[in-house]
């Protein structure tokens, strides 16, 4: 298409602040939900690092471990650790209404999804603590 095209058929584009999102509570906690993924993203990052660092030799995995002993560094992982549970239990929250489950012809009622989610949730996280907690 070229210009004298485009301007004889405009495209309405409806005016949007750049506040929309806090407008409506659902609309907060959605942009609340989005923003989270970055927060695990940073959880996943740090995590590569310290991988990194083990792969260099003990001395800069000490290094990187004493980074982490700073009270900055504490409260980031409490903040990551927030808006992971929120991401998780959101996700699971959806789960149930875009993942219909048929058995057959019969189709599992949404709560029993959701429950098997947190008690699978609930089982690996203590798995993972008893793995951590022996060594």
């Amino acid at each position: 298409m070229n210009q004298e095209t485009l301007n004889r058929h405009p495209v309405y584009k409806q005016p949007m602040s750049a506040t929309w999102w806090l407008s409506s509570r659902n609309y907060f906690l959605f942009m609340v939900r989005e923003v989270s993924a970055l927060f695990v993203a940073l959880f996943a990052v740090s995590y590569l690092v310290g991988l990194y660092r083990l792969s260099q030799g003990e001395a800069q995995y000490t290094a990187y471990l004493e980074s982490l002993q700073t009270p900055f560094a504490g409260l980031s992982f409490v903040v990551i650790l927030v808006f992971a549970l929120y991401h998780t239990v959101t996700w699971f929250s959806l789960t149930p209404i875009v993942m219909v489950v048929r058995l057959g012809t019969r189709v599992i009622p949404p709560q029993l999804v959701l429950l098997t989610n947190y008690l699978v949730w609930l089982i690996l996280s203590g798995i993972l603590f008893c793995l951590v907690g022996t060594s």
